[in-house]
């Protein structure tokens, strides 16, 4: 994940995601999650990904970063990340129409961080080396 043009939470090189997880000298650790979309995000034709990874640091919180992947040549090479914040878990991808729809969970501005109470369904579009919200919406959640 990553590249040495992409950085992901001010690692400025990849981050090998080979059997799921990595862990830092620093103490951190990147986790790949699921749910992950495919489809094509480029308008090339390729099955492109969009997937999610967790990044935990020994706190209580845990950052949620959406990370498309191109199709080149049949590798997936980064393309983009996009945060999601903490403690907002994914619950799924889909892509088609060159878009992406990701549904996951967050909170009002007044909720405590430990509380999720909306599900949010937002589009992406990856463009430009950027992976972009258009649109979302939100519903309430009580989980």
């Amino acid at each position: 994940m990553g590249s040495t043009t992409i950085s992901y939470n001010g690692y400025h090189d990849s981050i090998p995601l080979g059997d799921g997880v990595w862990s830092g000298e620093d103490g951190n650790t990147v986790t790949l999650l699921e749910p992950c979309g495919i489809g094509d995000l480029t308008g090339d034709g390729a099955a492109d990904a969009l997937g999610v990874v967790a990044l935990t640091n020994g706190g209580t919180g845990t950052f949620f970063t959406l990370v498309a992947w191109r199709n080149v040549g049949g590798n997936p090479v980064c393309a983009a990340v996009a945060d999601l914040g903490d403690r907002t878990p994914v619950e799924s991808i889909t892509i088609a129409g060159g878009k992406a729809k990701v549904v996951y969970l967050t909170r009002t501005d007044d909720a405590p961080m430990a509380q999720v109470n909306l599900r949010r369904t937002a589009t992406y579009q990856l463009a430009g080396g950027h992976l972009t919200e258009m649109s979302h919406t939100d519903a309430p959640y009580s989980g």
